[in-house]
């Protein structure tokens, strides 16, 4: 999206806009085009760019007598060589930034656990670093070193920022290095892609003459063309990389970081090999702190010398003496005999100017702490919506703000060929101002779009119990029994075989246990009356629930057991949904095949408790290769004993409830799995794994961000294993709203066509095989 730089990038790069002297000492330039640019900046500014005409006084510039070329081929042998170094830097710069910045809020809530709130805090504060050193990056090029040597040093620091964050991804979620290394990380890429924002672009006009106009326009649009190129690339190639599993985890920040990060070591490579053909301007002055000299000298005259001036910013010279200041002095030497020039005439009227594009910006800051939280809320916004375009496209909610660079590549040609044209030729005037008006009621319109999409995304959000309140759910998983419940205080339910109570809000239902704990925790008795082919008659158990938690109770014919539901919608940002497998297989029904784990006395009254997988069926590669993007494993530290007390409660059943899992989309078959051979306690290959399937276990997630619970189980009288699928309780729906309607909906200039998925509304399912 094009934009106009913020008030601090207009007051940080005063050094480029007043900068350049001639050879008297005295500014002949204002205004130029070498300003800061990064992925908000597109396009030119609508501002006009005219180059003002050098004041009367000024002695004409030697490069006056250097004529710009008029043909494609004279300006192609006079174009500078250098430039091509700076759009590369320029072009991997961004890369590395836009890139990084892509996946950072993804990897703040889902390796750094941060929560929502904390990782959109986390972000906007990194920005606000990034936005706020362009101002030490000015004064280090204008009054110390020059605008070279600050671009290389500080982009040594900038890259050295990368390579850090990048080593930190590579460690575990436990390990103590988090998150302060990463902190370490931002802190220092902020401060090094803020040090080189005012300089580089900047840097890339000294390599022109300020008289060829056209060459350094046809400069700024490649530039400003390569910025969008490098932002729209990384925004749609990284989240990508995030999603390659890595390090035996189902993403692979150390790829999202590590390629960003050689980028910008290649981007400080490509600028220091152009040295020899720099044009390197020495620095001045601090020209910042000039500015603000000028103006608080200009507010302390105005008080104490009372007198009348047009502009209140030539109370400067209430107090000024030619004679007594360096610039003045250095002036007349250079000029005629007897000149009475004055160089902070010129000085303070491009102060003026600078203090009226100020006042013209003011509203911009709103516009942008809006903006900038498409890097936070809404890839946090999309996490949690249906990212599916088609039934074999996807969209990650990290890419959805790729179409901001290439709506900018697309819709800039477009308004200014097309639309703006059109406008003219029905006399209506598309001036600079009434174009920034209407973008800004546009951007308003769509972030009230985006509120009213959170509306409708907030319906399949979990709704997390009070510190004194719990829910609770009765699982039916028989196939030919209907439960009557009944518990003292509280209403009395009726499970039909096959099912469970559920919470849905998407269609208005209600069923689970609302409990009251008073305490840290309570038990609950409920009475089960069986009706049909059940094996009993009744029986009772008593389940204890916590504050703040969900829970279920599961009703099988190995007995009646307690779970802890799951309240965390997966945030990977990959279509994952949440698994949890409840396994009452008891040893006697394991396979012979499976010769390792606790089934070797072949009970049956404990169940298999150790390493399980599912794999994606009809995978190319081996049905179960642990290094792939379709594997997902249990290790026997992820499945805790779960007790299931028989109906009569004469007897206990040692189950295995194996933790909640995130998985992408996909038909997976499960497996009793065992590691052959690990190198240094790493992830196996596929032939050094020993995989056995789990009889009748075959499912299919066709949805987004739900949460799923599986019962295996095996029947009393015959041991036949069975496979039913069926709805449970709701504890989060899946993700029912389109993320990419919901991006074209707060962009007006995009068309789409929303498509009905199928799973709306469906958030839990229970897959029992008993």
């Amino acid at each position: 999206m094009s934009r106009c730089p913020t008030i601090i990038e207009q007051v940080s790069r005063t050094g480029s806009i007043l900068g350049r002297e001639s050879r008297s000492g005295t500014l002949i330039r204002k205004g130029t085009r070498s300003s800061t640019i990064d992925e908000k900046e597109s396009q030119p500014s609508t501002i006009d760019e005219k180059e003002s005409s050098v004041d009367k006084d000024v002695e004409a510039s030697p490069t006056d007598n250097d004529p710009e070329p008029t043909t494609t081929w004279g300006i192609l042998k006079r174009w500078p060589l250098s430039t091509f170094c700076i759009v590369g830097n320029e072009f991997c710069e961004r890369f590395s930034f836009v890139g990084m910045r892509t996946v950072l809020t993804l990897y703040v809530m889902n390796i750094l656990a941060f929560s929502d709130d904390n990782a959109t805090i986390l972000f906007h504060s990194f920005i606000v670093l990034c936005y706020t050193t362009p101002l030490l990056g000015s004064i280090i090029a204008d009054s110390y070193i020059g605008k070279f040597w600050t671009i290389l040093w500080i982009s040594l620091v900038y890259a050295a920022g990368n390579v850090i964050l990048a080593v930190a991804s590579t460690f575990s979620k436990s390990d103590n290095v988090h998150p302060y290394l990463d902190i370490i990380g931002l802190v220092v890429i902020g401060i090094g892609t803020g040090g080189i924002k005012p300089c580089v672009a900047a840097f890339a006009g000294d390599q022109f003459n300020p008289n060829h106009h056209h060459m350094i326009s046809i400069f700024f649009s490649v530039f400003y063309f390569t910025v969008n190129a490098g932002s729209m690339i990384s925004s749609l190639i990284t989240p990508i990389m995030r999603t390659v599993p890595c390090n035996g985890m189902d993403s692979c920040y150390p790829m999202a970081f590590g390629i960003p990060a050689g980028l910008m070591v290649l981007a400080t490579i490509i600028f220091i090999s152009g040295s020899i053909f720099y044009n390197k301007l020495p620095p001045k002055e601090n020209i910042f702190a000039r500015v603000c000299v000028t103006v608080v000298t200009a507010l302390k005259n105005k008080i104490v010398y009372k007198t009348s001036r047009p502009h209140w910013l030539e109370h400067y010279f209430d107090n000024h003496n030619c004679d007594e200041d360096p610039h003045c002095i250095a002036l007349r030497k250079e000029s005629k005999e007897g000149s009475t020039k004055c160089a902070e005439k010129r000085f303070v009227d491009d102060v003026k100017t600078i203090i009226s594009v100020i006042i013209i910006f003011m509203p911009v800051p709103f516009f942008w702490a809006l903006y900038d939280q498409q890097g936070s809320r809404w890839i946090i916004q999309a996490v949690a919506m249906d990212s599916r375009v088609s039934d074999s496209f996807s969209i990650l909610p990290d890419q959805v703000i790729t179409i901001n660079s290439i709506l900018v590549l697309l819709f800039i040609p477009i308004f200014q060929t097309l639309v703006y044209p059109a406008f003219e030729k029905c006399g209506i005037r598309t001036t600079p101002l009434r174009r920034l008006v209407v973008g800004g009621f546009l951007g308003a319109l769509s972030f009230v779009i985006c509120g009213l999409v959170q509306l409708k995304v907030n319906q399949t959000l979990p709704e997390i119990p009070g510190p004194h309140h719990s829910t609770l759910s009765i699982i039916n998983t028989y196939t030919n029994c209907d439960l009557n419940v009944t518990s003292p205080g509280l209403p009395d339910k009726f499970i039909a075989r096959n099912s469970s109570l559920i919470d849905n809000r998407l269609t208005d239902v209600w069923q689970m246990y609302q409990l009251e704990v008073d305490g840290g925790s309570k038990d609950v008795q409920f009475n089960f009356a069986f009706a049909g082919e059940c094996g009993m008659n009744s029986t009772s158990y008593t389940a204890t629930v916590q504050g703040g938690k969900t829970f279920y109770v599961i009703v099988t014919p190995q007995g009646i057991a307690q779970g802890e539901g799951s309240l965390q919608k997966p945030t990977e940002g990959s279509g994952q949904s949440s698994m949890n497998i409840n396994f009452m297989i008891p040893c006697s029904m394991v396979p012979e095949s499976v010769k390792w784990g606790n089934c070797a006395s072949k009970s049956n009254k404990i169940a298999y408790n150790d390493r399980i997988a599912v794999c994606a069926v009809n995978s190319r590669s081996h049905p179960c290769n642990p290094r792939s993007s379709e594997y997902y494993g249990w290790a026997p530290n992820e499945g805790q004993k779960q007790i299931a007390k028989s109906a009569d409660g004469s007897a206990e059943f040692v189950a295995t409830n194996y933790a909640f899992k995130d998985v992408r989309p996909q038909k997976y078959q499960a497996y009793y799995v065992y590691y052959n051979r690990t190198v240094d306690g790493g992830v196996p290959a596929a032939e050094d794994v020993t995989a056995v399937p789990i009889e009748g276990f075959t499912f299919e997630f066709n949805t987004m961000g739900g949460v799923y619970t599986f019962t295996f189980g095996v029947q009393n009288d015959s041991g036949k294993m069975v496979n039913s699928l069926y709805k449970t309780h709701h504890q989060e729906d899946t993700n029912h709203m389109n993320s990419s309607f919901a991006y074209c909906a707060s962009h007006p200039n995009l068309q789409h066509k929303k498509k009905n998925k199928s799973g709306s509304g469906i958030s839990f399912l229970e897959k029992v095989a008993f």
